[in-house]
């Protein structure tokens, strides 16, 4: 019997372990990798308690009361309000937070272990707003008049910021010659693509805080006619997850905008460490955000629309026409 189970052993069960080997190890990588995209998404609401802390001219609070206020936060039981609807309720944050994490598998950084980052920005670019919209559900089905305004305020800048944020995207895509990251990180070898378009990259930084709610565009989420906006029903865990997305959203707005403009893992003076450049890059647009965040006080959302389709659509238009005529000119279709 003992060599019968040997025999089966080396036989059967050997070689289907062996092939599947390479799934275990790249599951057990993308749940490292998550891990640590969650770590770097606290480390982002630290900084921006310090620098809220900074500005307000009050002691911060240290990293590790922050931990034990999020696993309190996460412990706590989370009510579901009678008027809501239940399971988008409850279905909402899960979502949000899911589709914050999922982009990162596509970040130009050890593609050797992860996804192929020959990734089209197109197709990132209209799935990544889809994301808003776990927001905006969980706003709608909260059963609150506060959140639905809220919700409904999100919609509205919803609409106004993707039409510029498409724009500026295409316009880049056009300037590199290609539509996946790659090309577009390596038509920045000689030259970022902020010296060009740096109109481009202050309309990236209006239109990714337009996506994201937060201030001067933060009146979806305001506490003084809102109560919180699309998040006042939420408490608990779940509304940990949407501020745990909220931070990994800003995150991975930043690290786009590093490819973008600042050519992402393209090295400087001759170094070699691609994922340290992109971390430094990255931090850089971070602290930007989050002192626009902190510094610009709220507009209200008629006025953020009447602005976005009047001023900063035409012009994003009018640059795009100006790049794509300078580029059949002078340069063949690249910069």
């Amino acid at each position: 019997m003992t060599d019968f189970f040997i025999t089966l052993l080396q036989k059967e069960i050997a070689p289907f372990l062996h092939d599947l080997a390479p799934i275990g190890t790249m599951l057990l990588r993308g749940v490292f990798f998550c891990a640590f995209i969650l770590i770097a998404g606290f480390i982002v609401g630290w900084g921006r308690e310090k620098l809220q802390a900074r500005i307000r001219m009050r002691r911060s609070l240290s990293l590790k009361r922050m931990f034990c206020r999020f696993c309190v936060r996460m412990l706590k039981r989370s009510a579901v309000p009678d008027r809501a609807q239940k399971t988008l309720f409850v279905a909402a944050p899960l979502f949000a937070f899911v589709f914050s994490l999922f982009f990162f598998f596509f970040m130009p950084v050890n593609s050797k272990y992860f996804l192929q980052n020959d990734f089209s920005f197109l197709y990132f670019l209209f799935t990544a707003s889809c994301g808003v919209y776990a927001f905006i559900v969980g706003g709608w089905s909260s059963g609150s008049r506060y959140s639905f305004f809220g919700a409904i305020r999100l919609i509205a800048q919803s609409l106004a910021c993707q039409p510029v944020l498409t724009v500026v995207v295409v316009t880049i895509l056009m300037t590199a010659g290609g539509t996946d990251m790659q090309t577009v990180i390596r038509a920045q070898k000689h030259l970022w693509f902020i010296v060009p378009h740096f109109p481009l990259f202050i309309l990236y930084l209006l239109s990714t805080s337009m996506m994201l709610a937060q201030a001067p565009f933060g009146s979806p989420k305001s506490n003084r006619e809102l109560s919180g906006g699309i998040y006042s029903e939420y408490g608990g865990a779940l509304y940990a997850l949407f501020l745990i997305s909220e931070n990994v959203l800003t995150l991975l707005c930043a690290v786009v905008g590093s490819i973008l403009f600042f050519g992402g893992t393209e090295p400087l003076f001759g170094a070699d460490r691609q994922e340290v450049w992109l971390a430094a890059k990255t931090a850089g647009i971070l602290f930007v955000l989050m002192l626009m965040k902190e510094c610009l006080p709220d507009w209200r959302t008629d006025r953020i629309i009447d602005i976005s389709f009047k001023k900063y659509l035409p012009f994003s238009l009018a640059w795009l026409t100006v790049t794509a005529s300078v580029l059949y000119c002078f340069q063949g279709g690249r910069w």
